[in-house]
């Protein structure tokens, strides 16, 4: 499936799941997330965040599959793990060295697009939209 077919589904889930004044707010951060998603953690993580991305062969580790989030936490999604995960404040260590980059970082820098909070919290909003059920 294409990126702009993806987008369509995904701001679809998004706007169906939402009321009120806070779906263009989030529908936008979601939009923005996903951005930021396929910039910076497809590659590993792949497109539909199943763990299969282009360069996670590469990897020792197989990268998470981050559609499964809210199931394996109990059908929590873990939106503040999650942000620490990213920012590099909480490492993942339990399968050896720790080779997912650390984003927090390079989502610091002056973008045109917001500072590093809101760009990992879109990324965060983002995630939770893919999801499984």
């Amino acid at each position: 499936m294409g990126t702009a077919a993806w987008r369509k589904i995904v701001l679809g889930v998004v706007s169906a799941s939402l009321v009120g004044a806070a779906l263009p707010q989030t529908a936008n951060a979601a939009e923005n997330g996903m951005a930021e998603y396929e910039a910076r953690c497809a590659p590993c993580h792949g497109e539909n965040g199943a763990g299969d991305g282009p360069a996670a062969s590469a990897l020792r580790d197989r990268p998470s599959d981050l559609r499964l989030l809210a199931k394996n936490n109990d059908g929590v999604f873990p939106d503040k793990v999650l942000e620490s995960v990213i920012d590099g404040r909480k490492t993942i260590r339990a399968h050896g060295n720790f080779e997912m980059p650390v984003w927090g970082r390079a989502l610091s820098q002056p973008a045109t697009n917001g500072d590093a909070a809101a760009r990992i919290s879109a990324v965060v909003e983002y995630l939770r939209t893919i999801q499984v059920k």
